[in-house]
């Protein structure tokens, strides 16, 4: 392992750790509390949820192994940006007709609610600003941002909205009502892995660290979206830490 190797995974460590220090922090308050959302049928629903995964890999797979899903791959990070954008807003559409044809509201995909908006909102502010202090990158943002950077920050926030809706609200809402807590959010933190691997496999030479950082952050928001109960805190999170990561 190089240094520079082995330097990110140290700051990906320091900043999971600060992670679980605030929302431990957070807990101790009666204010992180939430209505959580129930189901009649869970195994029904755990179902369901694992059917719209085999889509939404199908459709993943079928996009990153065609020539088109290679071009836009080929084309620099910012073009890589746009693939990851288009190809989460198609699971998010396969994810949108499964609760339209059976007729649920948006509350069992880890929206609305506004004590549980509320709360995602500000546990979602505070991590912002712990991992932008973290990552030392206070004075890069302060002297302003490049055209693309901002678009960059853009195309970040509207991946992790809508993969976490998918995969932290639709999926381990479901998963965890069929399976319990433990085993739901493992499961679903297992498969959010397994749907990463075709981009993954699109960069073999960093395959293992990409790997390992994807298992880390994807066991991280899904235990930041069962203490929040919304999908707003995780993916708040995850695309400001994924932006800092291409910040110079």
């Amino acid at each position: 392992m190089d240094v520079a190797t082995r330097n990110f995974l140290l700051l990906k460590l320091a900043e999971t750790l600060g992670v679980i220090a605030v929302i431990m922090i957070a807990g101790t308050s009666q204010r992180l509390k939430y209505k959580p959302v129930q189901f009649k049928y869970p195994q029904r629903e755990g179902r369901a949820s694992i059917t719209v995964f085999i889509l939404v890999l199908a459709a993943t797979v079928i996009f990153y192994f065609t020539p088109v899903g290679k071009n836009i791959l080929s084309n620099g990070s910012e073009r890589s940006l746009i693939g990851q954008f288009i190809i989460a807003l198609v699971c998010l559409a396969i994810a949108a007709v499964a609760l339209f044809y059976r007729h649920q509201p948006l509350l069992s995909t880890g929206w609305g609610a506004k004590p549980n908006l509320t709360l995602g909102l500000r546990i979602g502010v505070m991590l912002v600003f712990l991992v932008i202090f973290l990552r030392g990158k206070v004075m890069s943002i302060v002297d302003g941002v490049t055209a693309s950077e901002g678009i960059a920050l853009l195309l970040l926030l509207g991946i992790c909205l809508a993969e976490e809706t998918i995969f932290r609200g639709y999926l381990q809402l479901r998963i965890t009502s069929w399976l319990g807590k433990p085993a739901g959010w493992l499961a679903t933190s297992a498969l959010f892995v397994i749907w990463q691997l075709p981009r993954l496999l699109t960069s073999p030479a960093d395959l293992w660290l990409n790997l390992t950082v994807i298992i880390i952050q994807s066991l991280l928001l899904g235990w930041l979206m069962q203490k929040t109960g919304h999908v707003i805190a995780p993916a708040l999170y995850r695309a400001i830490s994924d932006w800092l990561t291409i910040l110079n």
